[in-house]
């Protein structure tokens, strides 16, 4: 929970502050109020957070009611043309009238215009958000004559040993975060004491600085997400924060297997406004708070797109069968839903999705439109309907023949037309054996149209979208409009979301974290199987992605976490009924969305394991809550947390996982990690929830032996 202090409350901190810096916050002014401008510095703020600007310098300190502070701040850009400017170098600043913003995030904004001869005019507008702990700051450069360009924009900088402050912080994280979830990228929080000096710590759109003992936490991110490709970059020195930059235009290194896979350096964007990303700022006595209100931020910039039915259930051909899909298949893995699962409990609203992963292509039009229709036509026991799915790559292509004939463009363009380009006009590398398609491009754009409408046409309920990440590729765009690959993904994503209107689940599979609201989920890692460890696609590799990226759920897409895949003849299948209902509970704690890709339709095994893992109606009903947990524990670096917990009315739910695929192991938690309030609690009821079975009472810990590759979901009462 964000800490705001009353005036009074913060005046009774003198005796621990430094006057100078308490003075603001005890003078009595209204929330937002504008202190008089001086020869020295403009002064601004709301209650929990004050900001000086340094009118001599340029530079710009954020200090907050609860200690934690930022102070030097300057916002700078390298110009089209070599120059290198800064608002530190600028030799005049002056405050424009401030504005009120209404609305649901009513805000204060303000704006300080620095201006120097032969120089653009550089602005940095702020705003001051009501009742919160978080501002938000965007630069922007107005030229006065020709257009300004710049591929490096950075509308935060700081650069002094010091000039971070995150309050009793003892031991200091930074957390990474990938571009996208392609390549089995993984999150990793990573210790400042560390990072070796003149040593770079990056992320992508979004960092968490914070203590996990104390958990206290600067988040920091891009919220908005329609031109730039943000970096966060952090440097330190013997284990103290020496530098922070916040930049749009990711460009270097290049390569495919870099954060963007791009190998082109980002976009020139030019104008005579150039704008960069805007950047949240928030002080948190809780970084998971602070995360999940970074994702609130950006949904009220950007709507993600809801779904009525919720999070959806269902089965997928990709793991179970690959390349080796028929209808034959399909179908005979459908009726084992129907006719085992479904009274089982797998069904949840009624609706099961029979998916067609790639390769679906296998089946000829005339079994295609047969398999659809009697997909359509099933009904289980208790009413559930089934809905079939399918699967495209609308930004990648697979051949390597270029004159072949772009689909839906009546033979007028060719593959090589509609492909994205280096400067020099070849064709960008592949990347993940695909090419990359240009999504501003009428031919892509008439290609996209005839495949959306023959997936309507034939009746198809649910769209997976995979390998989004080539249409973000920066490159040369067929639209001149187009400057960056941020900008063409927006468009190629609108252009999808708007032909399907709502009528289409889309899932957004292999795709960029950023810009969101195009998909109603969204994968929240690479692919993932069976398997409770072993590096890439096992539990514990998605289990990562939750522990740093749970508060995407809801605020920017449903969570997908890939499929539940049992048996040892699907890939990477889990081999146990305990492996696989670790599998399980990881997609129930992810917020609910379950597809199961076993080999149903003719593997013992696979229907066996089935049988067992999904044989669980009170783990159905805590996944037909559809909420998200969240972690326990922030300092795993790139590993997964073992314990996950949400609130009930109650107490809370708490999962626990063994990840030791051989031996078994203990797993302890001290209750006040779990609840504060929990600190002196006497005892607290612990109940298994498959079985609902009470076990032993916990007093300050909660102790649980796990054998190897299993997992629990406990519910804890103390209310």
């Amino acid at each position: 929970m964000e800490r705001a202090l009353s005036l009074k409350q913060m005046a009774a901190t003198a005796a621990v502050m430094a006057a100078v810096a308490l003075a603001p916050f005890a003078a009595p002014m209204a929330a937002g109020q504008v202190s008089p401008n001086t020869e020295t510095e403009f002064t601004f703020h709301h209650p929990s957070v004050l900001i000086r600007y340094h009118r001599a310098t340029g530079g710009m300190d954020i200090e907050w009611s609860d200690g934690k502070k930022l102070l030097g701040i300057s916002s700078s850009a390298l110009l089209e043309d070599g120059r290198q400017i800064s608002t530190a170098s600028y030799t005049v600043h002056t405050l424009d009238k401030p504005q009120n913003i209404g609305g649901a995030q009513a805000a204060e904004e303000y704006t300080i215009r620095s201006t120097a001869p032969g120089l653009p005019d550089f602005l940095q507008h702020i705003w001051l958000y009501d009742g919160q702990a978080s501002i938000a700051i965007e630069a922007e450069l107005v030229s006065k004559g020709a257009p300004v360009g710049t591929r490096h924009f950075d509308p935060v900088v700081l650069k002094d040993a010091g000039a971070i402050g995150v309050g009793q912080a003892k031991s200091l994280r930074v957390l990474h975060v990938p571009f996208d979830n392609d390549m089995w990228f993984r999150y990793n929080s990573i210790a400042v004491a560390g990072i070796k000096s003149g040593q770079t710590v990056t992320s992508n759109e979004v960092t968490a600085i914070y203590d996990n003992t104390t958990r206290q936490a600067l988040v920091l991110g891009s919220i908005t997400h329609d031109t730039w490709k943000t970096a966060i970059e952090v440097g330190a020195t013997r284990g103290t924060l020496t530098s922070l930059d916040l930049y749009g235009g990711i460009s270097s290194p290049t390569g495919v297997r870099t954060d963007t896979h791009d190998t082109v350096p980002h976009g020139i964007v030019r104008g005579q406004n150039v704008t960069s990303s805007r950047i949240f700022i928030g002080s948190f006595a809780d970084w998971r708070d602070g995360l999940e209100a970074y994702g609130a931020a950006n949904a009220a910039v950007h709507a993600p797109l809801k779904w009525a039915a919720g999070a959806p259930m269902g089965w997928n051909s990709w793991a179970a069968y690959a390349d080796k899909i028929n209808d034959h298949r399909y179908l005979g893995a459908a009726a084992f839903v129907r006719d085992t699962l479904v009274p089982q409990g797998f069904s949840r609203t009624k609706i099961i999705y029979v998916n067609l992963d790639a390769f679906w292509s296998n089946l000829d039009a005339v079994q295609l439109a047969d398999a659809v229709a009697e997909i359509k036509a099933m009904r289980g026991a208790d009413g559930t309907r089934f809905e079939p799915g399918i699967y495209w790559t609308p930004f990648a292509y697979w051949s390597d023949d270029l004159d072949a004939y772009v689909e839906g463009t009546g033979m007028k363009y060719r593959y090589r037309d509609i492909l994205i380009k280096a400067p020099d006009d070849s064709i960008l590398p592949k990347v993940d054996g695909g090419l990359a398609i240009d999504p501003s491009h009428p031919g892509a754009k008439a290609r996209a149209t005839y495949f959306l409408a023959q997936f309507q046409r034939l009746g198809f309920q649910y769209l997976k979208l995979d390998f989004l990440s080539h249409g973000a590729l920066e490159g040369v765009h067929f639209d001149p409009v187009i400057q960056t690959g941020i900008e063409a993904y927006n468009l190629g994503m609108k252009q999808i979301a708007d032909e399907t209107a709502n009528r289409m689940f889309l899932s957004l599979s292999i795709a960029p974290l950023f810009p969101a609201g195009y998909g109603h989920a969204r994968r929240l890692s690479c692919d993932t199987k069976g398997h409770i460890s072993g590096g890439d696609q096992s539990t514990e590799y998605m289990l990562n992605s939750l522990t740093y990226g749970w508060w995407t759920s809801k605020n920017l897409y449903i969570t997908d976490l890939d499929h539940v895949v049992l048996g040892n003849k699907a890939d990477q299948g889990a081999r146990s009924v305990e492996e696989g209902k670790s599998r399980l509970l990881s997609a129930i704690v992810s917020g609910g969305m379950i597809l199961d890709s076993s080999r149903l339709a003719d593997d013992p095994q696979g229907r066996e394991l089935a049988r067992a893992v999904y044989d669980n109606r009170p783990w159905f009903a805590v996944a037909a809550e559809g909420k998200t947990f969240r972690p326990v524990e922030g300092d795993t670096g790139d590993k997964a947390a073992d314990v996950f917990l949400r609130a009930t009315a109650h107490g809370a739910y708490v999962a626990l996982f063994n990840f030791d695929q051989e031996q078994p192991h203990t797993i302890t938690v001290p209750l006040d990690r779990i609840d504060e309030t929990l600190a002196n609690s006497a005892s607290v009821t612990v109940i298994d929830v498959a079985s609902g079975t009470v076990l032993k009472p916990a007093h300050t810990g909660l102790s649980i032996e796990l054998q190897s590759s299993a997992s629990t979901l406990l519910e804890l009462r103390w209310k």
